[in-house]
């Protein structure tokens, strides 16, 4: 993903989290928060209760090319942070591109 496209500092990922909108799912959770600029931004959370750092960070990247095929429909002009829950680690990558499209559906990203 490119840089621009990122939520990267804690402040903008704490005023989604606080102020958005949240649609959720046994894998994943989405917040969701409009944020004024023509592209959307996003970021990646998964939290100690996944387990140690590489399964957290192997649900992170999980997510990531979930979202790879689907960024070119999302709508512009959104923060939104996507957060790795549950079993999300031992599932199938189908089942994580099936639960990451249902999310965003429901919280009205896809365009």
């Amino acid at each position: 993903m490119k840089r621009a496209w990122r939520l990267k500092a804690e402040s903008d990922v704490q005023r989604v989290w606080q102020q958005g909108r949240a649609f959720a799912h046994p894998l994943v959770i989405v917040r969701v928060r409009a944020n004024g600029l023509e592209h959307s931004r996003v970021a990646f959370v998964a939290g100690k209760k996944l387990g140690n750092a590489v399964e957290r960070n192997r649900a992170k990247r999980r997510l990531r090319e979930a979202l790879r095929p689907l960024w070119s429909r999302i709508a512009g002009g959104y923060d939104f942070v996507l957060i790795a829950r549950g079993d999300i680690v031992t599932v199938s990558f189908i089942d994580i591109q099936q639960a990451v499209d249902q999310v965003l559906k429901r919280a009205r990203l896809l365009a």
